[in-house]
């Protein structure tokens, strides 16, 4: 039998490979443990993120964002029904938008994400589930037996030991996650390959083995750091990581520092979620 030797790598376990140890989880997640410790998160002068320790007991991470398939199967099991599926509308944005532009469009939930006639979820499994409200990811997660992370939970994991402003350093690199190429979204230059979502896991890992922190869609997370009012924290839900839509130009949150904001209830086609598991 081949002898598997652990170490602690940067705080997550690693084998003596270098390869992250992964964990199966329920529905087919795959899930990296986060090690007891105390991290260092934030950036010095930060305006929103400062400098802080944070110190954790432990926790498992999935190593991807929630795909439609793993969605599909809470649905089937459940008979849940999304709150944009109650409504009857979402908001919807893509190439041709004006910055910042989201529309209204009939029909869009996480079935059809860009409404009934754009992409049909069902045809892309391994895609991020989007078009869902932090209620609606609270649901899933609580099916599952797990939960959406806390602020400095997901910064923990999706640093992975990194100072820098990305998993890979302090300069962006399109090829390295799904963000929009272009000077503004009339036109994507496709550089990274993709124009909407991209399929979990197309992009190079962080250290420890978690995709997509950084792009892709922007991840749901538990708590509300300290410059938001106690009132605003009781009708908005954070996001960390950016996504699709993010570019230097508009919402440009595609870090590990910032932190994204919206109504619970509300759903866009670039709003998905990992989840954690307690140890």
């Amino acid at each position: 039998m081949k002898r598997i030797v652990f170490a602690m790598l940067a705080g997550s376990l690693m084998a003596a490979d270098g390869e992250a140890v992964k964990q199966d989880g329920p529905n087919g997640h795959k899930l990296i443990t986060v090690p007891a410790g105390t991290y260092a998160l934030g950036s010095k002068g930060h305006p929103t993120n400062p400098a802080h320790a944070f110190k954790t007991s432990g926790f498992r991470i999935a190593d991807c964002e929630t795909t439609n398939a793993q969605f599909s199967r809470f649905v089937a099991a459940t008979g849940y029904v999304t709150y944009a599926e109650k409504q009857g509308w979402s908001l919807i944005g893509g190439e041709g938008s004006a910055e910042w532009e989201w529309r209204r469009m009939d029909g869009a939930n996480w079935r059809h994400p860009f409404g009934p006639q754009g992409p049909d979820a069902e045809k892309l499994p391994d895609h991020p589930v989007t078009q869902i409200s932090g209620e609606d990811a609270r649901a899933y997660c609580k099916w599952i037996g797990g939960r959406l992370p806390q602020l400095d939970e997901w910064e923990t994991a999706a640093r992975a030991g990194a100072t820098t402003r990305y998993p890979w350093g302090d300069t962006y690199v399109p090829r390295c996650a799904n963000t929009w190429n272009g000077i503004n979204h009339l036109k994507n230059t496709r550089e990274d390959g993709y124009v909407l979502t991209s399929p979990v896991r197309s992009y190079p890992p962080n250290a420890w083995g978690l995709y997509d922190v950084i792009g892709n869609v922007f991840e749901y997370c538990e708590g509300h750091p300290a410059w938001m009012s106690a009132e605003e924290a009781k009708r908005k839900i954070c996001g960390r990581g950016g996504s699709w839509w993010c570019s230097d130009h508009c919402c440009n949150f595609h870090n590990l520092l910032d932190v994204g904001r919206m109504i619970r209830t509300a759903s866009l086609p670039n709003q998905g979620f990992r989840v954690v598991f307690d140890l």
